[in-house]
């Protein structure tokens, strides 16, 4: 059975019923919050479920200001991991493999985008300064579709395998391909980026599932027997 990338946190009724109504600006201030609030022991439900309510997607942050996005410090793979584990406890049932993945390769995708652009600072520096145009607030429809992709258990598989392969990393990276011309690129500086970018993927992916709890970890073995 398919999921979608999101829907399954904020349609699950116990964490809905979490929610509080605190508000942020965008969805990187969303994605942004989920890091702080996810890093601690004992999060904040309430916060948890109202910035989970605010986004189709963690690549939702592609819409907002990149620059903001790109410049924090906290980590993004541990959102997924966090996320996972307050879904597991307030739904009093463990996340389906798909369901694991879909999390884990949004992080992972936003980590290795991270990473690529602080090895090169031009692209940090352009991307900063773009965060004060009007394109930097200009919702790239692209992005916004990624809430209604659906993953198979299939595809979840082979993404945790070879990222860069899946219909995951082709969906990432249109969605990215598409902000990144918005903001200025040619199509062929966007293609570039993304390729870099999915390919990296592969190496965060491994750290979200290496932090994962061991009921992914058995589904993922018992595939590969």
């Amino acid at each position: 059975m398919a999921t979608r990338l999101w829907n399954f946190l904020t349609t699950d009724p116990d964490l809905a019923a979490l929610e509080s109504v605190d508000r942020v600006a965008d969805a990187a201030d969303a994605v942004l919050g989920l890091a702080e609030a996810l890093k601690e022991d004992n999060p904040n439900l309430g916060r948890v479920a109202a910035l989970v309510s605010q986004l189709d997607s963690l690549l939702a942050a592609i819409n907002a200001p990149l620059g903001k996005l790109i410049g924090a410090t906290l980590p993004f793979v541990s959102i997924s991991t966090g996320l996972l584990r307050v879904y597991g406890e307030t739904a009093k049932k463990e996340p389906t493999l798909a369901q694991a993945v879909a999390l884990m390769s949004q992080a992972a995708y936003l980590e290795s985008l991270r990473e690529f652009v602080k090895q090169h600072p031009k692209i940090e520096q352009w991307l900063i300064a773009k965060d004060s145009t009007p394109q930097a607030r200009t919702i790239t429809l692209p992005v916004k579709a990624l809430g209604i992709f659906e993953l198979t258990d299939q595809e979840a598989r082979l993404a945790t395998l070879h990222f860069q392969q899946s219909a995951l990393a082709g969906a990432f990276n249109s969605a990215l391909q598409a902000r990144l011309v918005q903001l200025g690129t040619t199509p062929e500086q966007a293609d570039r980026i993304t390729q870099v970018v999915a390919k990296n993927t592969n190496r965060h992916m491994k750290t979200a599932i290496a932090a994962a709890g061991d009921s992914l970890k058995h589904q993922l073995e018992g595939d590969r027997l």
